[in-house]
This record gives structure tokens, C-alpha cells and sequence, in this order.
């Protein structure tokens, strides 16, 4: 129980009618009292037969124009509570009178309602109110929600004399109901209720999300008397006032005009949560509201947006959400990089005059520097930072600033970059710069930059590209992509490596592919096709990325391919191919050791000879993209031979013929002698192994023949004639 409510209790039992004024008036006046609280005191003096005594302070309220701020619904809860507590006032019933007809004016039946129910006649509004609502909510033309997933209806039609009433519904018209069973069925909407007018006005949503999107969420939040997640919001607006593919961009523009708006509150956090609130609420309750829960990092963010909501002379409200941050900074609950810019906000506006020491001190925790600057999110707080460590040890920052360049991130680089120019130390950058073209994987995310900038054709502060091949740069880059990602499926707890295969991917392998349009705008037919080459062959990128890649080259280049020697997989039948598990393990074996050793080693090759600078002339390259061609597709004509094997069990063939599996005596009938084969797969031997492959001409021959046959076959030698001997079960080949 509030402070107000316990002292107009206990001013209330004791009789003590001054003490409950002033209980009342100090409520008021302060402000901060909710007006629920109100309406619990004047139904308590209600029941206490003092209902007068508390009609006077709502009247009080009332005058003041407090009651204006609430929502149309609590509005019309308090006029109720006005005309109950002041009974023999015409003006207040008739303030209620008003205010019902602005709610179901609209109802044909209203008048009759007003009427029936006694509304305006004897003393006790509060024992026909009940009443008139009961009558009101079902007179034709008054809407409903059925509880059973009918959807929304309209009353058409009411007879009291049978009781029954015939109602719309989505999903169902000219329902016949009886008025009793009404309310345990179907829940009364206002005419302007969101469902209402989604259903018989939609276009009224419309123009509400184009002219008054605030409005419109007010109106949703209505349909319920608990916050509502904003995937519910999105539920009931998209696909209704707006498109829902119009959601997104229509969501951002509306959420920022939210943040002024003083009677819808949200929960904040991951799961946001949006509410309507009674009245406006006092700015350090409704921070106090979006603080609760949030983790550190979202208490971070919160506080962020909250700085931009108030006023300079309002920041002493955001205390409390301070308190907690520096509480989160102390203990650890926040990453290294989020703690320092919890620090630089508190060191802004709740100093304790410590804040640059322990960032310092974090600093310091750092292996590499460049991981803290380089996780830091906004450029602001980078240069913040940066200004700090060198104010705090200027002679260490100066002996690590080339290895802070050369490790550095699109925002911190170009800071570096600043500060370089205004120092006139472009020299030392230049030496790294020259260091990074020589070798690209010394210093990869710098190496990129000089490839974007040489595409960019912004090279006034890099002398060392001109006369460089923005092709070759593009290509040495992909490459290092691949040398990256492969290293990073072995190394996966390395975030430097992992931000460095981001950003690669960000700028070689994604939309809008700025880099590769922009090298292929200043290169010839060879280059693009060079990089086609390369592209296609490339590992650790998706298929469809590099089919997306293809079409930008083929878009600029469409006759790239023309005159290409096109080199066909034996990879197009998908005939079955028979072997025995002997034959199997022995190519599993063979794609293992190509998948395992041979293709690391030739991307390390590639590596090594794309280091050696200029590709357009370099053998070892070219020598190492071929071999990798080569290896590539030999995997995939293995991999699908292995695909479409079936096994062969000798202990499973047949002695009255010769099949798969059969072991085999003939009789040359040109040479006078005797063999003895296996009828293998193709993997299993040959016939110096004492083995010959169903495939082979023999082989065919021999199939399904019977012991003491002949027959002729047309071999390499030519044609000879044989006899069959004998047919026994053969067995599986052993390994030498």
C-alpha cells in the first residue's frame, strides 16, 4: 500500500476529515502518486459511505486538467469514479453522459441504452453503470471478439424478446446467439479498437502508419492489458497497415519518434517489450523500468540512448543506471573493449576521476593492443582512447605505433593515418606499407587496405602502388583469404585471425563486391580471366559465392571464357561401379591423402609464390594453380566413383555361373594353357594380382557363362577362343 493510501485509510477509520484533505492535497501536489491509487481511495470511501469526500479531491483533479494526460480508457475510469463519488451532481453525471457517448455514441441503440438503464435518473450511478455497460456492449452495432477463434463480430440485431441477438463474425455471419450466454462467450471491443478497425477500416491504419505511426502503436498496445513483445506489434501492424516487407525501415523511423513519447514505455533489452502507461511517467521511474534486467552490455547501450532522451539538466536521474554501470566496469561482468567505453561514458558524466588509469590498466592486460582498439565500436571512443594511452605512456605508444598499424582495422587505421600526417611521420607507415606488399601475410588487414585503396584509385598518400596491378593485388588477396580461413577452421580461438577472415570476406566475397567491380573497371581481358581462373578454384569460399563472383566478371567480361580449353570430369555417368571392400579402401585412401596432404601443401605453395610480388610473371604461381586444378578435380572424380560403388562378396557368387565375385579356371584354347582369375571391380588388381575387371573385355565375356562353355572374345591381341573349367567363389584381394 502506497504512503497516500495508508494515510487516507487511516485518516478515513479515525474520522479525521482533515487529516484525510491534507492526506489527499499532498498527493496532489507532489505528483507522484498513480491515479490507480486514486481510484482505490474513492472506491474504499465509497464502500465507507464518505464517497463525497473524495469526490471533491477527484473534482479537484479534474479541474486541473490532470485527469487529460491519461489514455481514453483510464480517462473514462475516472469520470466513472467522479460521477460514484459525487452522485448528486448533475454537471459530473452529466460529464459521464458525455463521455459515454464519445465511447458508443456510435451504437444505434445508445439512447434507448442510456434510457433503460436509468443512467440519468436516481442517486446511485454506481449500481446503474454496471448496467447500461452490460446493455450497451451488445446493442446492434457494437462490437465483439469471440473467445473461440471466430474472430471479430458485429451485433446486427437484438430481440429482447426471445433473448437472442444475431451476430457478424470473420469467420462466421448471422450467428444467432442468446444475450446471457453473450459475455462468457465473446469479450466487447470499442468501435476504435485495433481489431475493429483493422477489420471494417483498415485503410484508416493505413493513414494512422503513414501520418501518425505513434498513434497506431498506442492502438495495438490497447488490444492487451500486458506489454507486448514487439514481434506481437510486428504481428498485428505488418501485412495489416503497413507491408511486411515495409516493416523494418517503417519500425526504425517509428522507434525513434517513440522515445519522446511520454504515455508508451518499453521494457528494453533483448526481449523488448512495449507498454502504455496511465499517465506520463516521471522520468526516473521510466528509467528505473528500462534499467531492470538488462545485462551489463545492454545496460551500456540503454544508457547510451537514455543520454539522448534527457536534457543536460536532467543527467542526476540516470544516477542509479550510472551506479550499476561502474558496479558491471569493477567486477568484470563487461569484454575488455566494452569496459573501456563504459569507462569514457562514465568518465563524462559520472567521473570519480579514475577512469583513464583503468583503462590504462586494461590496456596493459592486453597482448595486443590492437585487439582492445580494434574491438572498440565507435570511432569516437577509439580516438578517445588513443588520446589516453599516449597522454598516460607517450614513449611506449610512440616504440608500438608500426605494429598498432600494421595490425589495426578500417577505423583505427585511418586514425593512425591522421595522426601520422599531422606528426609528419608518414615515413615509417610508408616502410610498413612496402613491408605488407612484399609480404601479405605478415601483415594481412593492411595488405587489403593497400588492394582497396589501389581499386579506389586513392594512392596520393601511398606512392608505393603506383605502377601496381590492382588485378594482381586483388588476386594475391583472395589467395591469402584462402590461407587465412584454412588456418582458421584448425585455429578457431584466435579473434584477431577471425576479424581479419571477416573483413577479407566483407570486402572479396560479399554484395555488393565494390572491390572486384572496382578492380575489374581498370583491367583487361587477361586479368579478369586470371581472376576467373583463380576464383573457381578456390576452397574455403561457398559455391554460391563463387558463382556470384563469376557473374560480376562475366557481367564486365562476357567473353572472358571464349577460346578457354574446356576440361572435362569424368564425373557425368552414374553407372554403378562394383568392388570389393579391398578395392574401396584403396581410393578412400588415395582422396585421404590428396584432402590431407597434397592440397594443404599446394595451398602452401600458392601462398609462398603470391608472397614473391608480381603474379603476372611468375611461374611457380601459375605451376601451383594448375597442380591445385588438377588435385581438385581428381576429388571430385573420386569422391564420385566412391559415391556410386556397390560391394563385391566372393563368399555370395554363384558356382553354376560365372558373376561377380566367381573365381574362374579357362582354357586358352590358341596357347594350350591354363588361368585361373577373380572377376573383380576395376580397383581390385589386375592380372598379374590373378584378378581381371568385370569391366574389362575378358571379363565381359565371361559373365554368366557355364562351366565346360567356349566362346570367343576380341582382346588387344585379338581374337582368341577359351574354355571354361571350373567355377568356385573367389576371395577378397590382400594387400601387398
Amino acid at each position: 500500500m502506497s504512503q497516500f493510501l495508508d494515510r487516507a485509510e487511516r485518516a478515513m477509520k479515525d474520522q479525521s476529515w482533515d487529516d484525510y484533505e491534507e492526506a489527499w492535497l499532498d498527493a496532489i501536489e507532489s505528483g507522484n502518486v498513480k491515479f490507480p491509487d486514486y481510484l482505490t481511495a474513492a472506491r474504499s470511501a465509497i464502500a465507507n459511505g464518505c464517497e463525497e469526500r473524495a469526490g471533491q479531491m477527484l473534482e479537484l483533479i479534474y479541474q486541473s486538467g490532470n485527469a487529460d494526460t491519461l489514455v481514453p480508457e483510464k480517462k473514462l475510469e475516472f469520470i466513472e469514479a467522479l460521477a460514484c463519488t459525487l452522485p448528486r451532481s448533475e454537471p459530473m453525471r452529466n460529464l459521464l453522459l458525455d463521455s459515454y457517448k464519445d465511447n458508443f455514441g456510435h451504437i444505434d441503440g445508445f439512447d434507448t441504452c442510456v434510457k433503460n438503464s436509468g443512467l440519468m435518473e436516481g442517486t446511485r450511478p454506481g449500481d446503474v453503470i454496471p448496467l447500461f455497460k452490460r446493455m450497451v456492449h451488445y446493442q446492434p452495432g457494437s462490437f465483439v471478439k469471440h473467445r473461440s477463434g471466430w474472430g471479430v463480430g458485429e451485433v446486427k440485431s437484438l430481440d429482447t424478446k426471445t433473448e437472442t441477438a444475431i451476430v457478424d463474425f470473420q469467420k462466421k455471419e448471422g450467428h444467432s446467439m442468446k444475450l446471457e450466454a453473450l459475455p462468457q462467450i465473446c469479450t466487447p471491443l470499442d468501435h476504435d479498437h485495433f481489431l475493429v478497425v483493422s477489420w471494417r477500416r483498415p485503410e484508416d491504419l493505413k493513414e494512422l502508419a503513414e501520418k501518425e505511426p505513434v498513434e497506431l502503436i498506442k492502438l495495438a498496445l490497447r488490444t492487451s492489458s500486458k506489454p507486448l513483445p514487439l514481434p506481437r506489434v510486428k504481428d498485428l501492424i505488418a501485412g495489416t497497415a503497413i507491408p511486411t516487407s515495409s516493416w523494418s525501415k517503417w519500425w526504425t523511423k517509428t522507434r525513434n519518434a517513440l522515445k519522446k513519447e511520454p504515455l508508451i514505455g518499453q521494457t528494453g533489452g533483448k526481449n523488448n517489450e512495449l507498454y502504455l502507461l496511465d499517465t506520463p511517467e516521471a522520468l526516473n521511474t521510466s528509467l528505473t523500468r528500462k534499467f531492470k534486467g538488462l545485462s551489463p552490455s545492454e545496460l551500456l547501450q540503454s544508457i547510451r540512448e537514455s543520454l539522448v532522451e534527457v536534457g543536460p539538466d536532467q543527467i542526476s536521474v540516470l544516477e542509479e543506471g550510472f551506479t550499476r554501470l561502474r558496479r558491471d566496469v569493477d567486477r568484470g561482468d563487461l569484454p575488455r573493449s566494452e569496459r573501456v567505453s563504459a569507462l569514457l561514458l562514465l568518465r563524462e558524466h559520472a567521473s570519480n576521476g579514475q577512469e583513464e588509469m583503468a583503462i590504462g590498466a586494461l590496456a596493459m592486460k592486453e597482448k595486443r593492443l590492437s585487439n582492445l582498439l580494434n574491438n572498440i565500436t565507435r570511432e569516437d571512443e577509439i580516438n578517445e582512447t588513443l588520446e589516453i594511452l599516449i597522454r598516460l605512456n607517450p614513449e611506449e605508444f610512440t616504440n608500438n605505433d608500426s605494429e598498432l598499424f600494421l595490425e589495426s582495422d578500417d577505423v583505427l587505421r585511418e586514425l593512425l593515418i591522421t595522426k601520422f600526417k599531422a606528426e609528419g611521420t608518414m615515413n615509417q607507415m610508408h616502410d610498413n606499407c612496402m613491408d605488407s606488399l612484399q609480404q601479405p601475410s605478415k601483415s594481412p588487414l593492411l595488405f587489403l587496405f593497400l588492394a582497396r585503396r589501389a581499386a579506389a584509385g586513392n594512392t596520393a598518400d601511398f606512392p608505393m602502388l603506383e605502377g601496381i596491378s590492382t588485378s594482381d593485388l586483388v588476386r594475391q588477396c583472395l589467395s591469402l583469404l584462402d590461407r587465412l580461413a584454412l588456418t582458421l577452421n584448425t585455429t578457431t580461438d584466435d579473434p584477431g585471425l577471425q576479424r581479419t577472415v571477416k573483413r577479407f570476406r566483407q570486402h572479396l566475397t560479399a554484395k555488393p563486391f565494390n572491390l572486384l567491380n572496382k578492380t575489374l573497371d581498370s583491367s583487361k581481358s587477361n586479368d579478369a580471366r586470371a581472376l576467373y581462373d583463380l576464383i573457381i578454384s578456390l576452397r574455403t569460399i561457398s559455391d554460391a559465392n563463387i558463382e556470384k563472383l563469376k557473374a560480376v566478371i562475366l557481367r564486365k567480361f562476357p567473353k572472358v571464357l571464349s577460346g578457354q580449353k574446356v576440361v572435362k570430369v569424368a564425373v557425368s555417368s552414374r553407372d554403378t561401379i562394383y568392388s570389393t571392400t579391398y578395392g574401396m579402401d584403396k581410393v578412400q585412401k588415395e582422396l585421404t591423402e590428396i584432402r590431407n596432404e597434397k592440397l594443404p601443401a599446394i595451398f602452401k605453395a600458392i601462398g609462398d609464390a603470391a608472397a614473391l610480388g608480381d603474379l603476372s610473371e611468375n611461374a611457380e604461381f601459375t605451376s601451383a594453380i594448375e597442380e591445385r586444378e588438377n588435385l581438385n578435380r581428381k576429388v571430385l572424380e573420386l569422391q564420385s566413383e566412391l559415391d556410386r560403388a556397390q560391394i563385391i562378396d566372393p563368399t555370395k557368387a554363384t558356382t553354376d555361373q560365372v558373376s561377380l565375385g566367381s573365381c574362374v579356371k579357362i582354357f586358352n584354347v590358341g596357347t594350350d594353357s591354363e588361368v585361373t582369375y577373380s572377376i573383380l571391380g576395376p580397383w581390385d588388381g589386375g592380372p598379374d594380382d590373378g584378378v581381371i575387371s568385370y569391366l574389362s573385355p575378358l571379363g565381359k565375356a565371361l559373365l554368366q557363362k557355364r562351366a565346360g562353355e567356349e566362346f570367343e572374345v576380341e582382346l588387344p591381341t585379338g581374337t582368341q577362343s577359351f574354355k571354361i573349367l571350373e567355377i568356385a567363389q573367389g576371395q577378397i584381394p590382400v594387400a601387398r
